[in-house]
């Protein structure tokens, strides 16, 4: 069998629901040995207390934790650097930028050598680790390096860094697999002659189906009437919130989010009694919260959707597969051909899940069949093999 490599901004501990975690458990399932590379783990984050940066965290993936998943072993590592905030791109160049983020007090050759000797599969998520794409192929030259990018990081807008070193990435790699039209028009939008240059198959993001039909039970929250949720990691339009909650005081909206909205807007939530402000779950939690609420909302900053191309993304499977309406702010039209209820005013999204509480349970024309992680899985390994 092979070992896989998987470079991503991820821990392992986090068991995230989709992703790059399902693409490593899917391969120690088929007999691989896996290695779940985190990065980037700058040292100035030894000093921040949040899930993925902090220094007990590094420490511990700096000397490699072990897992057995399915009877094979999963080993998650990192590799700190004196990678610095992208604010210091003001005044450092491209190059300088990069050149920290790759810098350590420890030897990536021999970081490399311990934990990635026998690797045939090095997979990038769309994430810094794409900076040692050079450095892999040189350190393990019969390796295949395959690019899985589920958020793009050469959207309009992104800094010019991100644009070099993602076509960099593209154009390097193997095999770029890519989720959907919305990532694939982007590059050949912003690479020239992309269909010619790069090697690329499209496969969707997944959903585990049978997950999100369960019944389970209710979150003390979402016992509340009229629940309104959103449990994402992109970031919200917290005065649409505010407005809506003031406008409808029988719904609750409640936003579960990892990231910490600035001071004001947390004491803005805990002053509106039917906005909740939610500071994550584990994602083993995320099928009960899914099912129990009564309208699932993806209320995205305005216009965040025109130069993120993220397309239709695996929350809305979530949503779909729990038959639960759902109602977006500012993200894809091509939700309202799938059966969503997409909305570009605050108003009309005050309305839409209004109208969205009284409908209740939803039946999308949308085939979530082809979405099962299962079969996902089993299409990106073969994709990687076939590479």
């Amino acid at each position: 069998m092979s070992k896989y490599t998987f470079i991503t901004g991820h821990n392992w501990k986090s068991n995230r629901l989709g992703g790059f975690h399902k693409f490593a458990e899917a391969a120690c399932k088929a007999g691989h040995e896996v290695v779940f590379f985190s990065f980037p783990r700058p040292y100035y984050s030894y000093f921040m207390k949040q899930e993925l940066y902090n220094y007990k965290s590094i420490k511990e993936l700096s000397k490699g934790i072990e897992y057995e998943i399915a009877g094979q072993k999963l080993t998650n590592v990192t590799f700190p650097t004196f990678k610095l905030p992208n604010a210091a791109n003001k005044i450092l160049t491209n190059k300088m930028m990069n050149a920290l983020e790759r810098a350590s007090f420890l030897s990536f050759k021999r970081f490399a050598k311990k934990w990635f000797t026998g690797t045939e599969v090095f997979v990038f998520e769309s994430c810094d680790g794409m900076l040692y794409l050079d450095a892999l192929r040189k350190l393990f030259p019969g390796a295949k390096m395959i690019y899985r990018p589920s958020d793009p990081m050469m959207f309009d807008g992104a800094l010019s860094r991100y644009v070099e070193n993602e076509t960099r990435m593209v154009l390097g790699a193997n095999l770029n697999i890519l989720v959907n039209n919305d990532g694939l028009e982007l590059y050949r939008r912003k690479i020239p002659d992309f269909d010619s240059k790069a090697k690329y198959v499209l496969l969707s993001n997944g959903v585990d189906i049978d997950s999100y039909t369960k019944t389970y039970d209710c979150p003390e929250l979402l016992k509340k009437q009229n629940t309104i949720l959103y449990v994402g990691a992109w970031e919200v339009e917290w005065e649409l919130l505010f407005k809506a909650a003031a406008e409808s005081p029988d719904f609750n909206y409640i936003v579960v989010l990892p990231n910490f909205p600035s001071a004001e807007i947390q004491k803005r939530a805990e002053e509106t009694p039917n906005l909740f402000y939610v500071p994550g779950i584990s994602p083993s939690q995320v099928p009960a919260w899914i099912t129990n609420c009564s309208v699932v909302m993806v209320p995205y900053v305005t216009d965040f959707y025109k130069n993120r191309p993220l397309g239709i993304t695996a929350k809305y499977y979530q949503a779909m597969a729990a038959h639960k309406p759902i109602v977006a702010y500012c993200d894809t039209p091509k939700l309202a051909e799938a059966g969503a209820v997409v909305t570009y005013s605050y108003d009309d999204f005050i309305s839409a899940v209004k109208e969205a509480v009284k409908e209740g349970k939803k039946d999308y024309i949308f085939d979530l069949a082809d979405r099962d992680w299962n079969k996902i899985c089993q299409q990106f390994l073969a994709h990687c093999s076939n590479a």
